[in-house]
């Protein structure tokens, strides 16, 4: 992805001022959203939390009428912003995940990108390596999200859906690779 691309994306969430980073209680680093980088038509969408289910969480999305998750590290774990969830009920918070289902070899090594206030029941979810490396050309433009350091994400369905692989030498059926950049939030 070029340079000036990134920063079209960047300017494009940014209010017509210039604001200081949303930084929340307990959190290690300010809000950001994430933003596919793609040779395609998911080319410069945001990650967006899926709407109409009924409760918080549910699948990543690029598409579709969900809100543009805003993500932030909280005690080093990975974690989005979902102001609307009842405190008593749960923290106000929804961890990001990759949902595998587990088969009769174990647990793949892939799954599809999700959202889900405590924890799932599958025992093949995998919750804490996510992490963000910097931009090698430009660190200011944003940092990419990594799991586990290697593999990656990918659109499947036109952009219904985001699954992680890792081993990207065979992408899952029907999908195309994506990148997720960091790209700052100008409100909470």
């Amino acid at each position: 992805m070029k340079l000036s691309s990134i920063l079209a994306v960047a300017m494009s969430f940014a209010v017509p001022q210039l604001t200081a980073a949303v930084v929340l209680p307990n959190a290690d680093t300010p809000l950001f959203h994430l933003v596919a980088s793609s040779s395609s038509s998911t080319n410069l969408l945001a990650v967006r939390l899926q709407s109409g289910t009924g409760y918080p969480g549910g699948e990543a999305t690029l598409l579709g009428g969900g809100q543009p998750a805003k993500f932030y590290f909280r005690q080093g774990q990975l974690v989005v912003h979902y102001p609307g969830i009842d405190p008593r009920l749960g923290p106000s918070y929804l961890r990001p995940y990759v949902n595998s289902i587990q088969d009769g070899a174990g647990c793949p090594n892939f799954g599809s990108f999700g959202f889900v206030q405590s924890v799932s029941s599958n025992k093949c979810t995998k919750y804490s390596t996510f992490q963000i490396l910097s931009n090698d050309e430009n660190s200011q433009l944003g940092s990419e999200l990594v799991f586990n350091y290697k593999g990656g994400f990918y659109s499947c369905s036109g952009g219904q859906q985001i699954y992680y692989k890792d081993t990207p030498s065979r992408p899952p059926n029907n999908c195309e690779r994506v990148r997720l950049w960091t790209v700052a939030a100008s409100s909470a």
